[in-house]
């Protein structure tokens, strides 16, 4: 009988002491750090009526720190770039603090919870690991940068070198928040991570090769010029010379208008017309376009008028978008 009086008294014993270290407050919520050092981690607590909001607190106040963190480095380099010569970066605070939100909930985690049970209010303990994160985006920067590198390799085919070049200023703007946040944190040292090229670099690069390529321009088909004018205004965007159609070049960008039997609906008169556009090279097919539209109008002149300004709008966005994909996927 005192025995189990004993074993009774024990148990009871062991469920008082439970309660109240359940009851006790938490070390970490006036002190974040006492289990994660900050050398390593950035913590922060949150708090709130129910579970969810105090961790979304939580992880709102991580993202303060990265906003913060975040337009002073990019504001330093910026800064930095305008006078330096050498390496720069060159990023927009906006574009940065944009991806700030999915920056941290990618990477930060709930450590800890607790609810008072006099107040009932909701505790919560977020925390990110800076060497850890620093570690992803320092991966991911050097192999940006081996990409870089690689796409800088002369060629003897100018088309092809220009095509590398885009893609390489098309991985350096992907890599621009890597470095931002990388920097972002690096702490209050100042020394920061910089690419080996600048974005001005690089376009520079990309638009000697481009006054390599000269393009004759030829369109089939459509008197009014708008086809024509479309598609010089993409390559001027481009930088590439353009050379008349007298004269000898081994690139022929060549656009044919088509027409399709007209259409009448009710008063409307609708032409359907239909673009071929393709790039070559001597007698190599490298990249060709197709695109179509029917316009309506009270008389087959305005249909047609309407049908052709449509197609001349696409080529200086849909085609000029295609082209550049084009461009990227270039082996």
């Amino acid at each position: 009988m005192l025995k189990k009086t004993l074993y009774l008294l024990a148990l009871c014993l062991l469920i008082s002491s439970n309660l109240s270290a359940g009851s006790k407050k938490p070390v970490w919520i006036s002190d974040p750090y006492s289990q994660y050092p900050a050398h390593r981690y950035l913590c922060s607590v949150g708090m709130a009526n129910d579970l969810k909001s105090a961790k979304n607190d939580a992880l709102k106040n991580i993202a303060g720190f990265f906003e913060t963190r975040v337009t002073a480095v990019t504001k330093s380099m910026e800064s930095e770039s305008n006078s330096a010569s050498g390496s720069q970066i060159n990023s927009s605070i906006t574009t940065s603090v944009k991806a700030i939100s999915e920056g941290t909930l990618k990477y930060t985690e709930i450590k800890a919870t607790w609810q008072d049970p006099t107040t009932k209010t909701y505790y919560a303990l977020a925390a990110l690991d800076k060497t850890a994160v620093q570690a992803r985006y320092e991966k991911e920067i050097v192999e940006s940068e081996y990409y870089i590198a690689n796409c800088l390799f002369k060629t003897d085919d100018p088309l092809i070198r220009f095509a590398k070049l885009c893609q390489a200023i098309d991985k350096h703007n992907a890599t621009q928040n890597a470095f931002v946040y990388y920097n972002a944190l690096a702490g209050e040292s100042g020394s920061f991570l910089r690419p080996a090229f600048s974005m001005q670099e690089l376009k520079a690069m990309r638009a000697e090769t481009a006054k390599e390529i000269p393009i004759k321009i030829l369109v089939v088909g459509d008197e009014s010029a708008y086809l024509e004018t479309a598609l010089r205004n993409v390559i001027r965007q481009l930088g590439f010379s353009e050379n008349g159609i007298s004269e000898n070049t081994e690139y022929e960008l060549s656009a044919t208008l088509e027409t399709d039997p007209q259409k009448t609906i009710g008063k409307q008169i609708y032409q359907p017309l239909r673009i071929n556009i393709s790039l070559k090279k001597g007698d190599n097919l490298l990249f060709s376009y197709v695109d179509k539209t029917e316009q309506g109008g009270p008389t087959i002149e305005e249909a047609n008028s309407r049908s052709i300004k449509v197609l001349a709008k696409n080529i200086e966005n849909k085609f000029n978008k295609e082209f550049t994909q084009y461009l990227l996927s270039i082996e």
